[in-house]
C-alpha cells in the first residue's frame, strides 16, 4: 500500500471539516467583524486576550508526518474553553487528544493543560506590543512530570500589516536536564477587517543531558472571521532533515 492510500485512511475529518468552514466562512464574511481573538499564525501568538466577561470556544487540530512515512503521522485535537477576566487578562482551559504517530495509535486523552495571558498595554499604546503567556500541563501518564510554558510575545501593527516575535521556553517540572526552547516570527496582512494572509517562520530546539537538537519550518496562513466564528488554517513546511515532513494546523473558534 502506497504511502498516499495509508494517509488518506487516517481518521483525519475534523481537519477536512473545517476546511469545509473555511471555505463557507469565506463566502460569507462579507458583513460580519472580525473576531478580538482571532488568529493569523500556525505558531504565533498575536496580541490579543479575550474581552472581559466573554468566553470562546475553540477546536484545534494538527497533522504531522515524520519525514518519508505520512502513514505514521501523528493527529492531535485540542479541545478549549477561553475567559476573560479583564480586558487585558484571560485564562483557558483545554484537553488534548492524539492518534496515529509511529505506532498507528487511537484516539488517546493525552493531557489536561491550563493557559493564561496578560497584555501590558493597550494595543498601540507601547512602541512594541508586550504580552505574557504562562501554561502548565499535566499529562495523563501520571508518571510522567508537570511541564511548565513561558512565552514573551512582541507584537508591532503598521496600518494592515502586522509583525509578531514569540521567545518561547519549557521545562519540565524536577526534570532541570530536559528543556525546549523556541522563536517563531511572523508577518500578516489584514485584506479586509474579515481575511487575513500571513506567513511565519519557527525553530524548536530540545535540549537535554546529551546535547540539544532543532528543526525549522516556514509556511503560509490564512484566517476568516465572522462576527462570532473564526477560522485559521495553514501550514509549515520542515527545512531541515531532522524537521518533520510538514505540519498542518487548523483552528476553529466560536464567541459564545
Amino acid at each position: 500500500m502506497s504511502n498516499r492510500s495509508r494517509f488518506s485512511q487516517l481518521p483525519s475529518q475534523p481537519f477536512q471539516m473545517i476546511m469545509r468552514i473555511i471555505i463557507a466562512i469565506i463566502m460569507t464574511s462579507a458583513g460580519g467583524a472580525a473576531h478580538a481573538d482571532q488568529r493569523s499564525f500556525v505558531r504565533s501568538y498575536e496580541y490579543a486576550t479575550q474581552p472581559k466577561g466573554n468566553l470562546e470556544f475553540e477546536l484545534w487540530n494538527e497533522i504531522e508526518p515524520p519525514r518519508g512515512d505520512l502513514s505514521a503521522a501523528l493527529i492531535t485535537t485540542r479541545v478549549e474553553f477561553e475567559y476573560g477576566l479583564t480586558d487585558h487578562w484571560d485564562i483557558s482551559l483545554y484537553h488534548v487528544f492524539e492518534q496515529g504517530g509511529p505506532d498507528h495509535a487511537s484516539l488517546r486523552f493525552n493531557s489536561w493543560r491550563v493557559e493564561s495571558r496578560y497584555r501590558l498595554a493597550e494595543r498601540g499604546e507601547w512602541p512594541v506590543d508586550v504580552m505574557l503567556y504562562l501554561e502548565v500541563e499535566r499529562p495523563t501518564e501520571l508518571t510522567e512530570p508537570f511541564e511548565l510554558e513561558e512565552k514573551l510575545i512582541l507584537a508591532k501593527d503598521l496600518g494592515r500589516f502586522g509583525l509578531v516575535l514569540n521567545l518561547v521556553g519549557e521545562q519540565k517540572i524536577f526534570r532541570g536536564a530536559e528543556r525546549n526552547w523556541e522563536v517563531d516570527l511572523g508577518a500578516r496582512y489584514e485584506v479586509v477587517p474579515q481575511l487575513r494572509v500571513a506567513a511565519e517562520v519557527w525553530t524548536l530546539q530540545a535540549v537535554t543531558g546529551a546535547g540539544s537538537t532543532g528543526t525549522w519550518y516556514a509556511g503560509p496562513s490564512l484566517s476568516v472571521a465572522t462576527g462570532r466564528i473564526w477560522v485559521q488554517a495553514g501550514a509549515g513546511v520542515g527545512l531541515t532533515d531532522s524537521s518533520s515532513q510538514f505540519q498542518l494546523r487548523s483552528v476553529l473558534g466560536f464567541n459564545l
